[in-house]
């Protein structure tokens, strides 16, 4: 799908025109969302550009995510698309500034590309040319992350509580949580990486291609911060894991204890009743009228003495 953003001729926010030309002068963002063929190509006649597919955008050494050519500066971060009631996406976007615009190429749908949603809309509407789009973009993108790592350490703290305090915990479903979580922890570090490194790239290439320097190192700062919070959060979640897994080990060991209970209750009064059941006439106390008394308090006594020697090794 392919979206092109203008500049209104009475000024105002940004508006998508589906008449505009990619290459017209009121052009100021345009935006290719799982493009077929012939959009890129028109795309790329217009402004003289190359889109790289989504597999060349997957690649991940600097030389293919960060580059000027022909004048053109392209910039591609990983970035987290939107959640429909299922689990997180990632995937590479890429950001090419041409001739005062900007071109983006995504497979995935992340919150702060939805004009007029979230707090990167009044960003982006009020961007005057392309490089402003792209810095509202990436900064909706930080901001996005941010939340992000805020309401998973959020969820945690809670998890936490819940696991400690309940008697009996639903480990399972709790396990379950933790590894939803997890997965977006390191969705999210993996988004700031490549932020990071884009920012880095982009603070050394900006006086050519009009973005602000003192926005992009400011921007860099709030990555590395970020990063640091995301890997405090992975610790977080692998303590609350060892826990989780510490009482689901002592849960086991309670039911290994009743069985072992079982075990030595039923048991010897097994094995001296099948004793007793043995037809041979060379036992021939088994015949005698005292002989069932005797069996049962066998039947008593073995698993009494079993039992006191277990709490006298303190076995539970």
């Amino acid at each position: 799908m392919l979206t092109i953003y203008v500049r209104p001729p009475g000024g105002g926010a940004l508006v998508p025109d589906p008449g505009a030309a990619p290459d017209a002068p009121a052009t100021v963002w345009v935006d290719l969302l799982k493009p077929s063929e012939a959009e890129e190509t028109a795309v790329e006649r217009a402004l003289g550009i190359d889109v790289p597919t989504p597999q060349e955008r997957a690649a991940e050494e600097d030389s293919a995510r960060f580059y000027e050519e022909r004048g053109a500066l392209a910039l591609t971060a990983t970035l987290l698309g939107r959640r429909e009631d299922g689990p997180f996406v990632s995937d590479a976007v890429m950001f090419v500034l041409v001739k005062g615009k900007l071109v983006t190429a995504r497979q995935i749908r992340p919150r702060a590309f939805e004009i007029g949603q979230g707090r990167a809309s009044a960003r982006i509407g009020a961007a005057e040319n392309g490089a402003a789009v792209l810095m509202a973009l990436l900064t909706g993108c930080v901001e996005r992350l941010a939340d992000l790592i805020a309401e998973t350490r959020a969820e945690a703290r809670k998890l936490s509580m819940e696991v400690l305090a309940e008697a009996s915990p639903r480990l399972r479903d709790t396990l379950r949580r933790l590894g939803h979580m997890g997965a977006l922890s390191a969705l999210c570090e993996e988004s700031l990486a490549s932020l990071h490194r884009l920012t880095t790239y982009a603070a050394q290439v900006c006086d050519k291609h009009g973005l602000a320097h003192a926005e992009l190192i400011a921007l860099n700062r709030d990555v590395e911060e970020l990063e640091r919070s995301a890997n405090s959060l992975e610790g977080q979640l692998t303590h609350l894991q060892n826990a989780t897994l510490g009482l689901v080990g002592a849960g086991q060991n309670d039911t290994l204890k009743a069985l072992a209970l079982a075990t030595i209750f039923f048991v010897p009064p097994t094995l001296i009743a099948s004793i007793f059941g043995m037809n041979f006439k060379a036992m021939t106390w088994f015949d005698t009228s005292w002989g069932p008394w005797v069996g049962f308090a066998l039947m008593i006594a073995a698993p009494a003495a079993l039992f006191a020697l277990a709490r006298w090794r303190r076995w539970f």
